[in-house]
């Protein structure tokens, strides 16, 4: 048994090689392909509403996870779908593979087995131990994406290779019904929803005190890169960034088009 085991490790970490190997020359294109333009992420907290995602609307977007569940109630569509979660991709792999975006990127351990989705773009997940010190922040993502617990982290990865400027955060919450702390205990947050959809449950406890280090890395790889990352959600506990509101944004967009 633990010969079959092994043979099949190997075969894993193999067969991820190909596919990470056919990706990396596409993933090597993006780069700078969106120097000095601004883009959204968007979350899939109970924050996030139609009527914003209709303000973004022609604006460059990543959308991540279960954002398809919105879908029927939006003709916006992000420009980028991003997953990196090893249950999530495997559970909805027949859901993420039906999105119609121009681009996917699914975030992937080299040694763990993944349901294959159609048309996707696929980036090594490296997870690297790092608490109580900040994730390293990938300079070249076609080697690979750091593990900051929360698919965000992979977003802004990308969106800066990309050479985005302006980053905002959209439907970001960063606060979830129950949350592991450093010392493994779990505590319950009464009459807080995880998502926007009822739904959507959460697939693994969250680690909010690793996340924040993750968005404290990306701030301060922005800081030095020049790109400026806003929090366009409405409310959540995310204060790591400056918040914005979003129909400043919009406001600022509509101006941009007049001139």
């Amino acid at each position: 048994m633990r010969i079959i085991k092994k043979v099949l490790k190997r075969f894993v970490y193999f067969f991820n090689g190909i596919l990470l190997g056919m990706s990396k020359r596409e993933v090597k294109k993006r780069r700078n392909s969106h120097a000095g333009e601004q883009c959204f992420i968007v979350g899939n907290g109970p924050s996030l509403c139609m009527e914003d995602l209709e303000l973004i609307r022609g604006t460059f977007s990543f959308g991540t996870n279960r954002i398809y569940n919105m879908f029927e109630k939006t003709d916006w569509r992000p420009s980028c779908y991003c997953a990196q979660d090893y249950k999530l991709i495997n559970k909805s792999a027949k859901e993420i593979s039906g999105i119609c975006v121009k681009e996917k990127w699914i975030g992937i351990l080299r040694d763990s087995p993944y349901k294959r989705i159609k048309n996707a773009n696929y980036i090594e997940l490296k997870n690297e131990a790092f608490y109580p010190e900040k994730p390293k922040f990938a300079e070249d993502i076609s080697d690979g994406v750091f593990e900051g617990f929360t698919v965000t982290y992979m977003c802004l990865q990308i969106a800066m290779y990309m050479g985005f400027s302006e980053i905002y955060l959209l439907g970001i919450d960063h606060n979830y019904s129950i949350d592991a702390m450093p010392d493994g205990t779990v505590i319950k947050n009464e009459g807080v929803q995880d998502h926007f959809s009822k739904a959507d449950q959460i697939d693994n406890i969250p680690q909010t005190y690793k996340s924040t280090l993750a968005y404290e890395a990306a701030r301060q790889y922005a800081e030095k890169h020049g790109v400026k990352i806003y929090n366009a959600s409405r409310g959540g506990r995310l204060e790591v960034f400056q918040r914005i509101n979003i129909e400043e944004i919009a406001y600022k967009k509509n101006t941009r088009r007049q001139k």
